[in-house]
């Protein structure tokens, strides 16, 4: 959750309910003809809070989780107030009873990436269980986050709630190819990339074939940027490497893979396999080859968490595939094909 939550104060305007303030005493001077006086009343004023919470759509995991800095809009409001507050500022002032307030998240930062709402997929009405798509601008491949609103501003207010927004994240990496010598005999590959998890492919090898004609594949991945931590603490940016889940699938989409598709294939595949933490993660230059920047392999073949596609799928007629890597709600996903074997008579 977020580390310092804005505190939103609602300013009781009680002239408003006059009917509700204390009755004042009536005095009387001592001249012969009575002349009736009131006294001045200043209303008291009372406050209450709303907290305002940014996060990753799953919590309890480790994904680069909520936002450092955004900027919220107070708009709409009957009243005409309006205001803006962002993650520096103390609180925003709102008059109970007012209607109509809408509470719009203009912005955010996520892992120093600045995302703003997309044209053409922004909020329709700023209320619960309305959907947007915020995006990097100019990112390519392009960056973008599915964002909920998941609670805001009571109509009219009240002195209760939580302004919450919440995001999940899909990112494309790069496309692997296996030629055919690495079917034959494994090489080394390199690709660059932006994910989240931010990996990118170091090498991928065929390691065995099993009984039903499938491929074993074990998979070097490298972090863009320099691991921190030690042992079991080990994170690539944000993201724990303990957090991460991975699956491999039989490629069978007529275009890129959806949220919905990432979410089926993990269910399909009973949550994906774990990196094993005490062999298969890397600080910055362990591994073979060795990993620069730190990273994870999977395993080897035969190990219960090597990558191979579930059923009776031979390499030969089933020879492209996706990988996916899983933190919270985030995927990374990258296209492995396996280029088949024609026979030349040259050898290798």
């Amino acid at each position: 959750m977020l580390g310092n939550k804005p505190i939103i104060k609602t300013l009781l305007t009680s002239m408003l309910l006059a009917s509700c303030a204390e009755e004042q005493p009536v005095q009387y001077s001592d001249e012969e003809a009575a002349s009736e006086t009131t006294s001045t009343t200043t209303l008291k004023r009372r406050t209450f809070t709303y907290p305002i919470e940014i996060t990753a759509a799953e919590t309890g995991l480790s994904l680069a989780a909520n936002a450092t800095a955004f900027s919220i809009d107070l708009t709409g409001c009957a009243s005409t107030h309006s205001a803006t507050v962002t993650e520096t500022k103390a609180y925003l002032e709102v008059y109970e009873f007012d209607r109509n307030c809408l509470a719009k998240l203009t912005t955010f930062t996520l892992n120093s990436k600045t995302y703003t709402p997309k044209t053409g997929s922004t909020f329709d009405d700023w209320l619960t269980g309305d959907v947007a798509t915020f995006e990097v601008s100019g990112a390519s491949p392009a960056d973008e986050l599915t964002v909920t609103v998941i609670s805001t501003l009571a109509n009219p207010v009240v002195a209760a709630g939580t302004i919450h927004y919440e995001f999940s994240e899909v990112t494309q990496g790069a496309t692997e190819t296996l030629g055919e010598a690495v079917v034959r005999e494994s090489a080394s590959l390199s690709v660059d990339g932006q994910a989240s998890p931010n990996f990118s492919i170091n090498q991928v090898e065929l390691v065995d074939i099993t009984a039903n004609g499938n491929g074993e594949f074990r998979i070097q991945l490298e972090c863009n940027n320099t691991v921190t931590g030690t042992g079991a603490n080990i994170l690539c940016d944000d993201v724990r490497l303990d957090s991460i889940y991975m699956v491999l699938a039989e490629d069978t989409y007529a275009s890129d893979p959806t949220l919905t598709d990432l979410q089926a294939i993990y269910t399909a595949a009973s949550g994906g396999k774990q990196i094993d933490m005490s062999t298969e993660a890397f600080t910055a230059g362990q591994g073979t080859p060795a990993l620069v920047k730190g990273g994870f392999i999977t395993a080897d073949t035969g190990d219960a968490d090597v990558m191979v596609m579930a059923g009776t799928k031979p390499i030969v007629t089933h020879p492209n595939m996706i990988f996916v890597l899983k933190s919270g709600p985030s995927y990374t996903w990258f296209y492995i094909n396996v280029t088949t074997i024609t026979q030349s008579n040259n050898g290798p």
